[in-house]
């Protein structure tokens, strides 16, 4: 393995990174090439990139760990390179060629000029990698792969260029599309989140594409990437990061996505307020009220795993903003796994059932920022985007039993000023 790693954003190299001297293998050092100048496209909301002066190699770890794979993904992946799930160092050598956003990690040998490498995939081959992803908890990885992306539910990363069938990124390629299998202990999952992914879309929070598909038996839900842009064969990459890298939080625990609930505002763990404080700094008060928007949305659908990491920014040239609304997940509505504790407290409340519209309005105006007219009105608009979606939006087949209503019991009562409370059957 190099002692050493190129860094690039986008095709611009930047810096090298290698593992921090006397340092435990969890951290990693930055040090900025001597051509390096800022850039129009920022690249955390952690740490200031200045020419000349190194990052501190607690920020530099946390940001780049957070675009490593999460829980049994992680341990799996590394387990199947030899190396420890918590080496930041080695999973950035053996995956960092392609992750979220616009970074990529090279070996110093590479040769400047790169060939994107493909393999197209049968619908046999095709389900043999979905099934490894799901068996193995390692994204179906193949002995050349250098692609990672977070999360702990099974995926396999895969691209479509033009009219093509699904292909598989051969070595430092990047891929367009996520596929979430069908999985037996959780039959309606991927459903719910195409759902979910369609009232998104309805009320402008999302703008991708995805699409339920079948090979044999298999179910499954094809994600178009919001991070990457298709020009013919070619996949441009758009520079992103999730809240908990902004937040600087702590890449190897995989509570630290989550609020604190018995210390609220514990500067270790993530919060609604200070996801707001970030995002108060990306632009004007609209980006304020997108957050409040995706807030109010995970309420509604019932998702309770709405943490950090599902929060996104984007760094584009001159402007940054929050992404699409993603992995917005009903979970409170899955048969044997509902646990009514958000993630995140709203107005200082955890538990879904006792949410409501003035303790929505409360969380908003604890930031300091948004008058009160403006925050109803932001909720009220927000209300009435769902709704009108419910109306519009075709229940997909294979959802969980009762989702619609339970989605509109939630809605009804928020209009109507009350706790959601517990619906009854």
């Amino acid at each position: 393995m190099a002692d050493r790693l190129e860094v690039y954003l986008h095709d611009n190299r930047i810096a090298t990174v290698a593992r921090a001297p006397r340092r435990t293998r969890e951290f990693v050092q930055l040090t900025w090439a001597e051509d390096f100048e800022s850039s129009a496209v920022r690249l955390t909301e952690s740490f200031a990139a200045i020419p000349g002066r190194a990052p501190a190699v607690n920020l530099v770890s946390r940001f780049l760990g957070g675009y490593a794979p999460e829980g049994n993904q992680r341990r799996a992946m590394a387990a199947e390179r030899g190396i420890h799930e918590r080496d930041l160092f080695g999973l950035l050598s053996e995956f960092g060629g392609s992750i979220a956003g616009a970074l990529t990690f090279r070996l110093p040998d590479e040769p400047q000029r790169y060939e994107p490498s493909y393999e197209e995939l049968s619908d046999a081959a095709l389900r043999r990698l979905m099934k490894k992803a799901i068996e193995d908890h390692d994204q179906g990885i193949r002995d050349d792969s250098r692609s990672m992306i977070q999360g702990f539910q099974p995926k396999l990363l895969v691209a479509k260029l033009g009219d093509s069938d699904w292909l598989l990124p051969r070595g430092r390629a990047h891929s367009t599309h996520i596929l979430k299998p069908q999985l037996a202990s959780r039959p309606h999952k991927v459903v719910d989140e195409f759902y979910s992914h369609e009232l998104a879309r309805h009320a402008a929070l999302a703008g991708f594409r995805s699409e339920l598909l079948t090979v044999g038996p298999t179910r499954y839900l094809a994600i178009e990437r919001f991070d990457r842009v298709v020009a013919g064969a070619t996949v441009h990459l758009v520079h992103q990061e999730d809240a908990a890298q902004a937040l600087g939080l702590e890449w190897t625990d995989d509570e630290a996505k989550f609020q604190d609930r018995t210390r609220q505002n514990s500067p270790e763990r993530p919060s609604a307020y200070r996801i707001a404080e970030m995002v108060a700094g990306l632009g004007d008060d609209a980006v304020l009220h997108t957050w409040l928007r995706q807030l109010i949305f995970r309420v509604l659908v019932g998702d309770n795993d709405g943490h950090a990491k599902n929060v996104g920014i984007l760094h584009l040239p001159g402007e940054d903003r929050l992404t699409d609304l993603y992995d917005a997940v009903p979970n409170l509505h899955q048969e044997g796994r509902i646990d009514w504790t958000m993630a995140f407290a709203i107005g200082g409340e955890f538990d879904h059932r006792k949410v409501s519209v003035d303790r929505i309005a409360e969380e908003a105006q604890s930031w300091g920022v948004l008058g009160r007219s403006a925050i109803e009105t932001t909720i009220a608009d927000s209300l009435a985007r769902f709704t009108d979606a419910l109306s519009h939006v075709r229940v997909p087949r294979g959802v969980s039993p009762g989702l619609r209503d339970a989605f509109e019991w939630n809605a009804s009562r928020l209009v109507d000023g009350k706790q959601i409370s517990e619906r009854r059957h």
